[in-house]
């Protein structure tokens, strides 16, 4: 009787697990087909397509994607905190840092510069009087300008915004590694910048995720006091989210730093700022607002684009992860044609900055870039890629040298990098 009963019980509970199994497998399946619909649903949305084909149904399909994604993040922050609450728990938003602007309207703000070819830079800068000249004087002693360049200027609508004049005004040729001191638009404040060497040591500072918050000052706080030749920042500049004045004052945050070194720049998710319904499509205000030298690199978009730093020594590559990036796309024929074009012999630096990791142990963001690294991974590694820069989680990672998720010692070394208050120094020699 004994024995009989055991059996039953036995029997019970291997019908219990397998049930339970069972259960839990098709939740598995269930679970990763939602998240893999509502994350094609976002990217689609991100890139300014229809899902649906029609009005109502994108309405609808967005409003459950983002409510989805939305809950998912909560669930994953309550199981983190109950599993590990002790361990490190992220400290509250700080507030914003908002840096208000109070001089004539034809007074620049906003300055920052960027490398353009070998021996040139562009200058960037916005005033809120839209028939401000786009001109740029400059010199090698303080006051004393022996030469005038101009460009052009633009300005773009969001809503009921309508931006200042966003001037690019490219200067030079300029000799290496020298002081130079510029005005823009014949009025204002003097700006002095130092243009990178040409040749090998260069310094490097890489921020992501920046903002504009008390962590955001902490942090130029700290690049303000290093000696460094060009920053390079791989995504999420202002987080305005679609409110522009918060552009505006992200400008004038970064302006003491950035018009005294060149900032490289490439778009996050946080750029997007996509409306398809009311007709903005995306990156309005980046393209406008941050240009970047992608016509010299051969390039047809502003969202990606390379560029050389120390004469040819070291080669940057900054890519899109919000625009098309699938073999056949425009951005794999041209990276496909970039990376063919390095000569590893003179240059002994490949750099590559995107926003949305390849790798990521954070739970924050987990498989984002995934399909970005299925269709780009070979070709870097092809290329003999030495470093990938990337952002979107907010926390530091540093990972081996790695391709296809195994060790490799031909592979890139990946970093994550951002959260406004992480950075990363970096010297090639």
């Amino acid at each position: 009787m004994c024995a009989a009963f055991r059996v039953a019980v036995a029997l019970t509970r291997v019908l219990y697990h397998a049930a339970a199994g069972s259960v839990l497998g098709v939740a598995r399946v269930l679970f990763a087909a939602a998240n893999e619909r509502c994350l094609r649903c976002v990217n689609q949305a991100a890139l300014g397509r229809s899902v649906t084909g029609t009005f109502c149904g994108d309405l609808l399909v967005g409003a459950m994607a983002h409510s989805w994604r939305v809950l998912m993040q909560g669930l994953t922050s309550l199981m983190f905190l109950c599993a590990r609450a002790d361990e490190y728990v992220r400290p509250p938003p700080s507030p914003l840092v908002l840096t208000a602007h109070d001089k004539p309207a034809a007074h620049p703000q906003q300055v920052h510069i960027s490398t353009v070819g070998s021996n040139n830079m562009r200058i960037s800068w916005v005033t809120d009087d839209r028939k401000a000249p786009s001109v740029v004087e400059y010199g090698k002693s303080r006051g004393n300008y022996t030469v005038s360049t101009t460009g052009d200027h633009a300005t773009y609508r969001y809503f009921f915004y309508k931006s200042g004049a966003i001037h690019h005004v490219t200067i030079g040729p300029l000799a290496p590694s020298t002081t130079y001191h510029y005005r823009c638009g014949k009025a204002g404040d003097e700006f002095t910048l130092k243009t990178p060497p040409a040749s090998l040591p260069i310094e490097l500072v890489v921020i992501g995720d920046l903002g504009q918050t008390g962590w955001t000052a902490s942090t130029l706080s700290h690049i303000g006091g290093a000696d460094y030749d060009m920053l390079l920042l791989p995504g999420d500049l202002s987080y305005a989210d679609t409110q522009q004045p918060l552009w505006d004052s992200f400008g004038r945050l970064v302006q003491p730093l950035a018009s005294a070194r060149p900032w490289m720049v490439t778009e996050g998710n946080h750029e997007v700022e996509a409306l398809p319904v009311v007709g903005f499509a995306p990156f309005v205000a980046y393209n406008a607002r941050w240009r970047m030298p992608h016509e010299e690199s051969g390039s047809a978009s502003n969202l990606y684009y390379s560029f050389d730093m120390a004469g040819g020594a070291a080669h940057v590559v900054m890519l899109g992860s919000y625009t098309e990036f699938e073999q056949g796309s425009e951005q794999y024929a041209w990276l496909e044609r970039d990376l063919a074009g390095v000569d590893r012999r003179k240059t002994p630096w490949l750099l590559v900055l995107l926003h949305a990791p390849w790798y990521n142990t954070n739970q924050a963001h987990q498989g984002e870039g995934e399909a970005m690294r299925a269709a780009m991974e070979t070709l870097l590694y092809e290329a003999r890629v030495d470093v990938v820069f990337s952002g979107h989680v907010h926390a530091y990672e540093r990972f081996t040298r790695i391709y296809d998720n195994e060790a490799d010692s031909r592979g890139p070394m990946f970093i994550t990098i951002g959260d406004g208050g992480n950075r990363e120094g970096l010297a090639l020699k």
